[in-house]
């Protein structure tokens, strides 16, 4: 006798699980999740609850931010970091001088800037995206305001001086923060300088036994900060004097024309620069010493001349086509005979280095 009031009959599955009317063709279906019938949805009951598991953990709680590990050496990094930029923008904006050297320092902080703000873009960093594109900002608009400014008057000062009395020689030494700087020949006396600075500059002559000393000083540069172009100083020398000359500046544009000086040495220290140097035949062994961090370089000598040139850092050059043979990590060209030649050494952190052979 069949018990229908019991309900539907149960059979035990092989695999150990109830066959219920959910399962058995023909009974009504249990579906306590009203998920509706495996025809009507595609999925069986036990995958659609699988994927609604799978949604409740892809869905975050609203208002709560992912927990981001090393937060602390992020923070204490982003610390360092803003105030190295800041040191070297502030070092930077007390040493440039010119509208030029603004934008060639500008691009590699542009540069800078982007990547920053690429590199917070991808880590999701909302501060570091903030610091290049300030960064970005200020490169872009220092050499603007530079332009649209204008400088002030500055002062302009005529300096000269007689040969002292038994000078057999003489040094020139000029410092300036930074602008231009021409020397060449011409003058009566020991020396004639026009020098034009945003301050008053000085000079003095002194002696050291025989050797007759010519030290000229400018002012104290403040470079954009205090919207300053540097000196433009123009020197000329008492071409029947021998002569040494010793430079030192930042940033500089430099023309040292010694062809009609008897030049017994030549030592150059400066920041970013571009100089020519001229130099005639040697009467005896020369020692020329120009060192710049980064910048162009141009040797001028006579092709009867001997010269021995070293270049200490990455440089362009055009050596081997003028001539040159290197030979024990020095560039060599042999002139006609004679005891007098150049020993040249040129170091910088990069640039171009050139040598004229007219």
């Amino acid at each position: 006798m069949r018990r229908e009031q019991d309900g539907p009959e149960r059979y035990p599955d092989p695999g150990g699980y109830p066959v219920t009317s959910a399962t058995t063709p023909g009974l009504p279906m249990d579906d306590p999740d009203g998920i509706g019938s495996p025809e009507a949805t595609g999925v069986s009951p036990a995958t659609h609850r699988l994927q609604q598991g799978d949604e409740y953990f892809d869905q975050w709680p609203d208002g709560i931010s992912p927990r981001r590990e090393g937060n602390g050496a992020y923070w204490t990094g982003l610390v360092f970091l803003v105030a190295g930029l800041t040191a070297t923008i502030a070092g930077l904006a007390t040493h440039v001088t010119s509208l030029v050297q603004t934008i060639l320092l500008a691009i590699p902080m542009v540069a800078i800037g982007f990547g920053l703000e690429r590199v917070g873009r991808g880590v999701q960093r909302g501060s570091l995206r903030a610091i290049g594109g300030i960064l970005i900002v200020i490169a872009v608009a220092s050499p603007v305001v530079l332009s649209v400014s204008s400088p002030g008057a500055g002062f302009i000062s005529t300096e000269s001086a007689p040969v002292p009395a038994g000078t057999d020689s003489a040094v020139l030494r000029t410092s300036q923060g930074g602008g231009q700087l021409r020397i060449d020949a011409g003058s009566v006396g020991l020396y004639q300088a026009e020098l034009r600075s945003p301050g008053t500059p000085s000079a003095r002559v002194s002696n050291s036994g025989k050797q007759a000393v010519v030290d000229l000083r400018g002012p104290a540069q403040h470079g954009l900060l205090a919207r300053n172009r540097g000196s433009d100083w123009g020197i000329r020398l008492n071409s029947s004097v021998p002569w040494r000359v010793e430079a030192e500046a930042g940033a500089l544009t430099g023309d040292l024309d010694l062809r009609e000086l008897d030049i017994r040495g030549v030592d150059v220290e400066a920041g970013i620069s571009r100089m020519a140097v001229r130099l005639n035949q040697p009467s005896t062994v020369v020692p020329v010493s120009i060192q710049i961090s980064v910048g162009l370089v141009d040797v001028y000598l006579p092709r009867s001349a001997t010269c021995e040139i070293r270049v200490d850092g990455p440089a362009l050059n055009n050596f081997s086509s003028q001539g040159l043979v290197n030979r024990d990590g020095a560039w060599r060209a042999t002139g006609i005979s004679g005891k007098g030649s150049f020993k040249i050494s040129v170091r910088l952190s990069a640039g171009r280095v050139r040598v004229h052979r007219v």
